[in-house]
C-alpha cells in the first residue's frame, strides 16, 4: 500500500513537472534525485546495518522484556532514554526503531523512542542549541518538549491497535 501511493505521488508529480517544464524539467528532477542518492546512500546503508547488528547484539527476549508492548511506562520511559541519547539523523535512528520493533518493542516505546529523538536529542541540543540560543532557552524547550514522548508512548498503542 505505501509503496503504490508512493508511486502513484511520484508518477503525479512527474505529470505535473512535464506539463510545467517538459521532458528537461523531468530530467531535471532525476538529476537531482540521483544527487540526493548518492549523498544518502551510504548514511543509509550504515543505518541499516547498525540496525540488523543491533538485531544480533540485543536478542529479541531482552528488546521485548524492556520495550516489549506489556513493558508499560517503563518501557516508555526506556523508549524516551534511547531516543534522547542516539545521535545521528534519520538514517539511523528510523532504521533502527524499526529494527526494535521488528524484535519485539512495543507500539509506545517505539513512538517514544522515536518523538524522543526528534524534540530532546541530548546531542544536538549539546553541541547545537546550547551554544546558539543559550542555557535558559535550551532548558525551557526541553521542559516545554519533556511531555510529548511520554504522550506519544501512551496514545500511540491503542490507535496502533485500531489500525491494525
Amino acid at each position: 500500500m505505501t509503496l503504490a501511493l508512493l508511486a502513484g505521488i511520484t508518477a503525479l508529480a512527474a505529470a505535473l513537472v512535464i506539463r510545467k517544464e517538459g521532458v528537461s524539467g523531468l530530467r531535471a528532477g532525476m538529476k537531482t534525485s540521483a544527487l540526493l542518492l548518492r549523498s544518502v546512500s551510504r548514511m543509509l546503508l550504515l543505518g541499516m546495518l547498525l540496525a540488523a547488528m543491533t538485531q544480533v547484539i540485543l536478542p529479541a527476549e531482552l528488546i521485548t522484556r524492556w520495550m516489549g508492548a506489556e513493558s508499560g511506562f517503563t518501557g516508555i520511559l526506556i523508549g524516551m532514554a534511547v531516543g534522547a541519547l542516539i545521535p545521528g539523523g534519520p538514517y539511523v535512528v528510523i532504521p533502527l526503531a524499526a529494527s526494535v520493533f521488528l524484535a519485539g518493542a512495543g507500539a509506545g516505546p517505539v513512538a517514544a523512542l522515536i518523538t524522543s529523538w526528534n524534540t530532546i536529542p541530548l546531542t544536538r541540543t549539546v553541541m547545537w542549541e546550547l551554544p546558539f540560543l543559550g542555557g535558559a532557552f535550551t532548558a525551557s524547550r526541553i521542559i516545554v518538549n519533556l511531555p510529548f514522548p511520554i504522550a506519544a508512548g501512551l496514545l500511540t498503542p491503542p490507535i496502533y491497535r485500531l489500525l491494525t
